[in-house]
């Protein structure tokens, strides 16, 4: 078995789930190394602590075991442990069957029997930035989608620098002149930097008219040769952004493409949590957000709400929604049948549409704030 990427189909499965105590579990992961036996360990000390939750909710030896045993398994199955990432998540719903989901982000180990399945953890992996990269160069031109620790190649017809140029004889193109000793030798008739600049810049053209129907919010990360890459955002109107060291040669890899793009991801995601944070904060103060849970949950069900940024360090709210009345109960301490309101607010807009950042960022004290659409 191996654990599950982390995408809408599985997410919203999950967060269809219901019962009377479902399990979820969240760890930390390391994709190789001694910290890997570690990770097994840390997943059956968890397992043994739902085992003893599952005890005092009266449930029997035999029926803690049959809950538990696919659980249990995975301990053991070394393939399951080979194909980690920064985080797992574990899920086990009142029949045992076990859902196991990789995170491209460290997972606190922490877990949950609630009558839902826990999923605010996961919120950062379920909407992550897009960035489109092309990889340009005279012998071969790709364009890929990356996304966190994903990189996939798009179908879109790219022409190469030969394609471009395929007209080109220079051979007719040579005259003679005389050279300043009088003499006579085989000359172009244009200087041949002249000619790479021209025949480059057609090729750079046609690249970019290629893309003309690829549209993205994202800025285009260009990889290359670096005056190919500088020469292109001048004959493109696109944005561009490339890194220090943007050099590939074809053919290229996807884990070469990743390499590279990893540090601009890390930085346009940052620019996309800030301006989230910071738009969320300015509606706030002009009374078209909230910051309370009993106004934001029944207003997420309905759908009017357009946007929650959430402090993914947030310490659950407990209580419980009634979804035929709309109406919020907040408890001091998690009793039976009780769910983190927080999490419940995060699926509910989610499930209606909401854009939904999680952030680390400072809510200047807030757990979360939920921007209305009217």
């Amino acid at each position: 078995m191996r654990a599950a990427n982390l995408d809408e189909p599985v997410f919203d499965d999950l967060a269809g789930k219901g019962g009377e105590n479902l399990i979820s579990m969240f760890m930390p992961t390391h994709k190789k190394g001694r910290e890997v036996a570690q990770d097994r360990i840390h997943l059956k000390n968890q397992l043994s602590a739902a085992e003893e939750t599952l005890a005092e909710l009266g449930y029997k030896p035999r029926e803690r075991e049959a809950r538990l045993a696919a659980a249990y398994d995975l301990v053991d199955d070394h393939d399951f442990w080979e194909h980690q990432e920064a985080g797992l998540g574990v899920f086990i719903d009142e029949e045992g069957e076990v859902v196991s989901v990789s995170s491209g982000k460290p997972l606190d180990p922490e877990s949950f029997v609630m009558p839902v399945f826990y999923l605010r953890p996961l919120m950062a992996d379920i909407s992550p930035l897009t960035a489109p990269v092309l990889a340009l160069t005279k012998d071969a031109v790709a364009l890929f989608s990356v996304t966190g620790s994903s990189v996939t190649e798009l179908e879109v017809e790219l022409p190469t620098y030969d394609e471009v140029n395929w007209f080109v004889d220079r051979e007719k193109e040579r005259q003679q002149h005389p050279d300043r000793v009088g003499t006579s030798r085989n000359r172009h008739g244009h200087e041949p930097s002249a000619r790479a600049d021209e025949d480059l810049a057609r090729f750079l053209r046609e690249v970019d008219s290629a893309l003309k129907g690829f549209e993205t919010s994202t800025p285009l990360i260009v990889l290359g040769d670096d005056d190919h890459v500088a020469r292109f955002a001048n004959h493109s109107e696109r944005a561009t952004m490339s890194p220090e060291n943007s050099g590939v040669k074809a053919p290229f890899t996807t884990d070469e493409v990743l390499e590279k793009v990893s540090g601009l991801l890390v930085d346009l995601e940052g620019d996309r949590i800030e301006l989230a944070r910071s738009s969320a904060l300015d509606q706030l103060g002009e009374g078209r957000a909230t910051t309370d849970i009993e106004e934001a949950l029944p207003a997420a069900v309905i759908g009017r709400v357009g946007g929650v940024v959430m402090d993914r360090n947030a310490s659950p709210v407990w209580g419980r929604l009634d979804e035929g009345t709309h109406q919020v109960e907040v408890h001091e301490s998690n009793g039976h049948g009780d769910v983190d309101l927080l999490d419940r607010l995060v699926v509910w807009a989610r499930d209606t549409g909401a854009e939904v950042t999680s952030t680390e960022y400072p809510l200047d004290g807030r757990p979360f704030i939920a921007v209305y659409r009217y």
